[in-house]
């Protein structure tokens, strides 16, 4: 521990002599007797932990409240006090899953027999898998669902990045001063909300207030609640981040709403393919 201590460079970068409490070259502490011990396990433990507690209930403050002001100066590299917005859609992600009460993004073998646009294409091809497997009916749904729900934990985020690749290109006259990684930024905040917000926060408060609730919380009201919801708050997370005229952001809010619900859609045929794939080749 002795030559720990006495050591006179950096323990990062190397940088000598080192005669100060912070290295000048790349800011590293300089290790000192009560670094070394327990205490400064616990003094650590409970800095992060404010730390992180301070970042969290700032972010979610500004997530709910005030969604522009918290992306746009996280892209200007105000990100001391805020959680990255990649952090907050893996948040949004644990929240979904430990609280499915809309299979949306899950999506049973049902649900993709049954109401989507392509369902009446596939009924036949999965009928066919079916016979060709050596289990039954409802064993088959069951172990597509269960791999599925697995799959879609990894799919869940060609979403954001989607959505922000038809974000940019209605932008691209500002792909200067705003880049694609601004733009999916916007868009993983902007899934965040329809996570944590319509498929939780919604439905849970429904169920509570209403006798047998989710019999009524299907894919028609989802979507309607989605459509004025999302619409409302990307109104407020993307106010002031297209630079035009009203007509093209007219247009733009269109086109928008248009692939919102597409990339959805495609969202769910990948996942049905890459699903059945899997099962077919193990």
């Amino acid at each position: 521990m002795e030559e720990l201590l006495e050591r006179n460079s950096c323990f990062n970068c190397n940088f000598s002599p080192l005669n100060s409490a912070f290295c000048p070259n790349c800011g590293q502490k300089k290790l000192t007797k009560k670094d070394l011990s327990l205490g400064a396990l616990t003094q650590e433990l409970i800095q992060g932990f404010f730390n992180f507690e301070n970042a969290f209930f700032r972010t979610l403050k500004s997530f709910f409240f005030s969604p522009n002001n918290y992306v746009s100066s996280y892209n200007l590299g105000k990100r001391k006090k805020y959680i990255s917005p990649i952090k907050w859609f893996l948040i949004a992600n644990a929240i979904y899953f430990l609280f499915p009460f809309i299979n949306t993004f899950t999506t049973t073998l049902q649900i993709q027999l049954s109401g989507l646009i392509y369902s009446n294409l596939i009924n036949d091809l999965v009928e066919t898998l079916i016979s060709s497997s050596t289990v039954d009916l409802e064993t088959f749904h069951l172990q597509y669902n269960d791999l599925t729900k697995t799959l879609s934990k990894i799919f869940l985020l060609a979403l954001p990045l989607m959505f922000s690749c038809v974000t940019y290109l209605t932008n691209f006259n500002e792909r200067k001063h705003k880049p694609l990684l601004f733009h999916i930024n916007y868009s993983l905040i902007l899934y965040s909300f329809l996570l944590t917000t319509i498929l939780c926060l919604f439905p849970s408060i429904h169920s509570l207030i209403a006798n047998g609730g989710q019999a009524y919380i299907n894919d028609t009201t989802i979507t309607s609640v989605s459509f004025v919801s999302l619409n409302i708050y990307g109104f407020f997370l993307y106010r002031g981040f297209f630079k035009s005229g009203l007509v093209k952001n007219i247009l733009r809010t269109v086109l928008l709403n248009i692939s919102f619900y597409l990339l959805i859609f495609a969202y769910r045929f990948l996942l049905l393919v890459v699903t059945l794939v899997w099962m077919h080749f193990n």
